[in-house]
């Protein structure tokens, strides 16, 4: 119906431009007005707002003759336009118009074609012909999107709002905390074996890029290969040379990297002694991590995922089972990235969610992205944050039902999130935001600023015994947890203006500022000699990221176990750099 409409309206022809159909430009008003009248209160009769518009025009009309004016379309030198004889069009547009009552602006449009009829030019038939197909293909789809909308957003505030029924209301008391966690009692005793058979930094380093991570890399680099029709046929002694370059580049840095194979001195022997320029280039222009027949679209990191898993897993296994972690966000450098992180050392790049120990060890990690990898319990409604947080809780449970004790930053702190990691038995502390304390009647931060440094004010919920404290130090900070409270408060010196004088500092600040800085460190080491050969692939710079990790990772092991003797963090990458060099040289190279 609606392509009958179409072709009757814009195919409809008109009658010869002869003498014949020339009338004076008064008389062809009148005619028009008095033609068109039936048609319109055939549409008008049911929409208001066109019947006003026909009003109008029929006033204007009626003044110009009146007074005797012409009106502004009638010019006497070209002849005024016949009308189009619109009796068979009307009828379906109406049709259409009754269909679709929920689209009114395509109504309005689709209406004043019909005024529009007897003033349409030979010049603008093919304008209209595409201008009537848009209101058309508006009328078709419009209405019920809007309808699917309006019921879309209805059913989301019936759900809100469900939610927020349901939720008890807070009832907030002015005391301290009584947590019911058990004391810290395990033993690491992975690391007592790792002490007992004093390994040397290849060693602790292939802890995390061991056999079946190299294999992984070599099956799918000829894979990928073989799919471009090359004959790479890469072997594990192969890539563990690139590894060794790769990771001599950290501390020996060229403007280009054929020059490791141009200059003479003991790092560029080892180099041109191990491998070609040219099988190094081959090798690492098709170095591949996953295959290409059997990627997730809805992953973006795709192509690492076979290897983020693994890394994962090994570095948790080795993991140094501690009271206390952190878990903040980070970034890998990379100036192709539009994600943008304030406040880092590195601010763009791409974004990684990470949990480490507090003296920077990496337990696990993921790469940002829209829609999130991370599974957890959908009707916590935690948001992003909180359901990173809560997977790494279950992350950190798979070594024992131990009593963690978890520290984040406001982007993921909420009253909800730090219930949810009490039933799991998981401790929690964080800095929250104004808008998250749910109606606490803690001190405003107008008032509290005009106090003296070291001033508190705290609250505990009765329902949950969740504690909230704001603290005035060098600043305003609000903090929320689980597991400690004020006491026992101490003392912390404070330098203001010249004097130098002790303000209190309740306990929850004080283990707050002591964990938050496991992620700095982390960020701190690897900056120092991060590997700075890479190529094309978008991906090159998260491979780097990860092995500049595992070196971090394979070090902080490193001076555990070996705390009066162990090598600082440049010469244990020299020691690595090296042996991959100097024990997987190709002898035909």
């Amino acid at each position: 119906m609606e392509e009958e409409a179409i072709q009757a309206l814009v195919t409809e022809e008109r009658p010869p431009w002869s003498l014949a159909h020339r009338s004076p430009c008064g008389n062809s008003a009148q005619e028009k007005v008095t033609n068109t009248s039936p048609v319109a209160e055939e549409v008008v009769t049911k929409y208001a707002l066109f019947n006003a518009k026909q009003e109008t025009s029929e006033e204007l009309q009626h003044s110009a003759d009146v007074s005797g004016i012409p009106s502004r379309d009638c010019v006497p030198q070209p002849p005024c336009c016949t009308s189009v004889h619109t009796d068979k069009t009307v009828p379906h547009l109406n049709t259409l118009k009754d269909r679709h009552p929920g689209d009114l602006w395509a109504q309005m449009h689709i209406s004043s074609l019909e005024y529009a009829a007897g003033d349409m030019m030979r010049k603008g038939r093919k304008k209209d012909k595409a201008r009537v197909s848009e209101l058309l293909q508006g009328l078709a789809f419009s209405g019920d999107s809007d309808v699917e909308e309006d019921n879309k957003l209805e059913a989301y505030h019936a759900q809100k709002k469900l939610r927020l029924s349901n939720v008890p209301e807070k009832n907030w008391t002015k005391r301290d905390i009584k947590p019911n966690f058990p004391s810290w009692l395990a033993l690491d005793s992975g690391l007592l074996n790792l002490k007992n058979e004093k390994l040397n930094p290849v060693e602790l380093f292939e802890l995390f890029f061991d056999d079946e991570v190299f294999n992984l890399i070599v099956n799918e680099t000829n894979n990928y290969a073989s799919q471009k029709n090359v004959n790479l046929e890469v072997t594990v002694q192969e890539v563990r040379c690139v590894f060794g370059i790769l990771l001599l580049s950290g501390f020996v840095r060229r403007p280009r990297r054929g020059m490791y194979w141009e200059i003479s001195d003991a790092d560029q022997n080892l180099v041109r002694d191990a491998i070609r320029r040219d099988r190094f280039e081959l090798i690492f222009s098709y170095l591949h991590f996953a295959d290409n027949s059997h990627l997730d679209q809805k992953d973006k990191f795709t192509k690492l995922r076979p290897l983020i898993k693994q890394m994962n897993r090994n570095f948790l296994l080795y993991a140094p089972l501690e009271e206390y972690y952190y878990f903040d966000k980070t970034m890998c450098e990379c100036f192709d990235s539009d994600q943008f992180l304030n406040g880092k050392p590195i601010r763009i790049g791409y974004k990684i969610w990470c949990g480490t120990t507090t003296q920077g060890y990496l337990v696990w990690f993921e790469p940002y992205q829209e829609e999130s990898m991370v599974t957890v319990d959908k009707d916590l409604d935690l948001g992003l944050g909180g359901n990173l947080v809560m997977h790494f809780a279950d992350v950190l449970l798979e070594r024992g039902q131990y009593p963690y004790h978890l520290c984040f930053d406001s982007f993921f702190t909420s009253i909800k999130l730090v219930s949810a990691l009490k039933k799991k038995g998981v401790r929690a502390t964080g800095t929250i935001r104004e808008n998250r304390t749910e109606k606490c009647p803690l001190m405003n931060v107008e008032h509290m600023r005009k106090m003296k440094k070291g001033y508190f004010d705290f609250r505990v919920e009765e329902n949950e015994e969740v504690i909230l404290c704001r603290w005035h130090g060098d600043g305003i900070i609000s903090l929320c947890s689980n597991a400690v409270g004020i006491e026992p408060a101490s003392e912390l010196s404070c330098s203001d203006e010249e004097e130098i004088h002790q303000i209190a500092q309740p306990s929850i600040v004080k283990l707050y500022g002591e964990c938050r800085e496991g992620v700095s460190k982390m960020d701190q080491i690897i900056s120092k000699y991060r590997v700075r050969v890479r190529n094309k692939k978008w991906y090159s710079v998260l491979v780097s990221y990860i092995i500049d990790v595992a070196m971090n990772n394979a070090w902080q092991l490193h001076r555990t176990c070996n705390p009066g003797t162990s090598l600082d963090l440049l010469d244990f990458r020299k020691y690595v750099a090296h042996f991959y060099l100097e024990h997987n040289a190709n002898p035909s190279d």
